[in-house]
This record gives structure tokens, C-alpha cells and sequence, in this order.
């Protein structure tokens, strides 16, 4: 009987292990923007991945770098994380209609390790054990840690001037990834024409404004909302 609830237990796991390995796929090259990012801040390889374990937040993460590289003040910096983050007060009241058959611990557990990538997918899937989500969950967090680490190795190594492109990167990938769940129900071949127009767009955008700061990428992600709202295939709706 034993045996038999391991066994379950265990292929429950792996099960949403495999069911998030989309979400890997895309936090690798963010976390590793990340971490090349903070260790060329200033920040140390043990701060900038223990801030990945403990905070795990992308939009924060990288918020709390830019204050940090505008040498802001501690508080400031933890007021701008707090705001970003407060969407998760929503989310985490939405979530606990799934997490409320589990008990107090194993909830505590499940929250640390949601975020918005983890909540859509639990939002969609039918009702399933904890370890299904235990699995989920370790496994989206672990290619954050990964990837932060590896960003860490890389920025050591590359000059401070190779990553200016980073930040204005990680933008653009947001942008794409919040069109595509927008625009699903859009022909296959019309969506991936005119993603690649927005992408060509906006990274040459960017390259062109980056001489003026940061004022050059709110222009260029202005330009890029712009555009994406007038192509058709992008704005698709379902009838």
C-alpha cells in the first residue's frame, strides 16, 4: 500500500514536472538576463541567485537591479518590489479555490512557488494532488535558479557594454509572450508573420533609441504597443 502511494505520488510529480516544461523553456534566457545583468550592477553571484530563490519574481528582480544600479535607497527599492508584487494578492485569493483541499503547510508550500506563469496553468487544468503541483512548481523554480546562475557565470565573463541590450530584451519577450496568449484564436500563419514584424520592429528600435537612456526604450516599448494594436492577426477575436 505503501508502495503503491510512492508510486502514485511520484508520477504525479513527474507529471507536472512535464507539463511545465514550456514555462522552462522560457525562463531560462530571462533568468540568465537576470543574473548578467545584477552581477554588472554590482550585486554579488550569492546575492543575485539567494534573491532568485527567495523573492522569484522576474518584474521585481529586475526592478530592484535598476534601483540598485541608480544607487536608490534600500526602502525605495523594497517599495518598488511591494507594488509590482501586489498582484499576487488577486492571484493568490483565485489560487486558494485550488489549494484549499490541502493543509495549512502544504499550501505555504505551493505559494512560494506561485507566480503568473504557475497560476494560468493551474487556472486551466482540472483539480489534481498536491504533488502534481509540488512538481510544477519545483520544477519552474528550479530553471529560474538555474538560469540565474547561469546568467551569473556569463556576466563575470562578458564586458558590461555586451549586455546594454538586455533589459530592452526581456521587454520585448514580456510583449510577445503577453500577444500570443492574447491572440489565439488568430490564423496560425498570419500570428507568426506579424510577430516577426513586431520583433524585427522593435529590435531595431531599440537599437536606434538606446543613445538616449532610458527615456529611448519607454519610446521604443510605446512604439511597439502601437504597432502591435494596429496589425490585424494581433488583435483577433474570437466570435
Amino acid at each position: 500500500m505503501l508502495q503503491q502511494t510512492n508510486r502514485t505520488f511520484s508520477t504525479e510529480f513527474f507529471n507536472g514536472m512535464n507539463r511545465a516544461l514550456g514555462v522552462v523553456a522560457g525562463f531560462l534566457p530571462i533568468a540568465m538576463s537576470y543574473g548578467a545583468i545584477s552581477v554588472q550592477s554590482g550585486l554579488s553571484p550569492l546575492s543575485t541567485v539567494g534573491m532568485s530563490a527567495w523573492v522569484y519574481a522576474g518584474a521585481s528582480q529586475f526592478a530592484a537591479i535598476e534601483g540598485v544600479r541608480q544607487n536608490l535607497s534600500g526602502i525605495s527599492i523594497l517599495v518598488t518590489m511591494l507594488i509590482i508584487n501586489l498582484r499576487h494578492i488577486p492571484m493568490s485569493l483565485s489560487a486558494h479555490k485550488v489549494y484549499k483541499r490541502f493543509s495549512w503547510g502544504r499550501q505555504w508550500i505551493l505559494a512560494h512557488g506561485l507566480i503568473d506563469e504557475t497560476f494560468a496553468l493551474e487556472m486551466t487544468d482540472k483539480p489534481r494532488p498536491f504533488a502534481y503541483y509540488l512538481g510544477m512548481h519545483i520544477c519552474c523554480w528550479a530553471s529560474w535558479l538555474m538560469g540565474s546562475w547561469l546568467g551569473v557565470q556569463v556576466g563575470m565573463q562578458l564586458p558590461e557594454q555586451w549586455l546594454q541590450f538586455a533589459l530592452p530584451g526581456l521587454f520585448l519577450c514580456l510583449l510577445v509572450s503577453n500577444l500570443r496568449s492574447s491572440a489565439t484564436a488568430a490564423p496560425r500563419d498570419r500570428w507568426q508573420r506579424e510577430i516577426g514584424i513586431v520583433l524585427g520592429v522593435g529590435i531595431a528600435l531599440v537599437l536606434i533609441t538606446q543613445q538616449f537612456g532610458s527615456i529611448g526604450l519607454l519610446m521604443s516599448i510605446l512604439a511597439i504597443a502601437i504597432l502591435s494594436s494596429l496589425l490585424p492577426g494581433l488583435n483577433h477575436k474570437k466570435p
